[in-house]
């Protein structure tokens, strides 16, 4: 499946991520969609949410859509309308492979948050929190320096 990014309708791609996948609506920073370029139906969600001046929240919805370019595009997001210190996931532990695809791209485990997605206690509704610091953000985003550096002086 061949995929590309929808910038812009923010709203479009937040209401797709909570109804397709029964998410409860939240308040969303920005919202980016990821599209089958074949038939231009939204396939996945990136949501940016409660950024705080230090640290942005990212939501990912789509199964099997996250590529290195989707990663490197985020970073750049991040680093050049958010200006971040930290990116924050977290992710249902039972997501194995998503958790393998956040470390290969350079996340760190945080910590573990118990009843995160559900009422009980158990494996299934446990979070684990994944955080990537400024500097491997960087790395992710593959930007000039010149540019990266006058981000940080703004």
């Amino acid at each position: 499946m061949s995929l590309g990014l929808v910038v812009a309708e923010d709203l479009k791609v937040a209401s797709w991520a909570f109804q397709k996948f029964n998410v409860f609506p939240m308040p969303v920073n920005k919202g980016i969609g990821v599209i089958n370029t074949k038939t231009g139906e939204i396939v996945g969600a990136i949501l940016f949410q409660n950024f705080n001046g230090y640290n942005l929240e990212l939501s990912y919805y789509g199964q099997n859509t996250l590529t290195p370019g989707i990663v490197r595009t985020l970073a750049r997001i991040a680093i050049l309308e958010f200006n971040v210190s930290r990116v924050t996931v977290t992710v249902s532990k039972k997501k194995k492979r998503l958790i393998r695809s956040l470390h290969r791209f350079g996340y760190k485990l945080e910590g573990s948050q118990r009843r995160y997605y559900g009422a009980r206690d158990c494996f299934r509704n446990t979070g684990i929190r994944f955080v990537l610091f400024r500097e491997q953000i960087e790395r992710l985003a593959r930007l000039p320096v010149l540019q990266i550096e006058k981000q940080d002086n703004a």
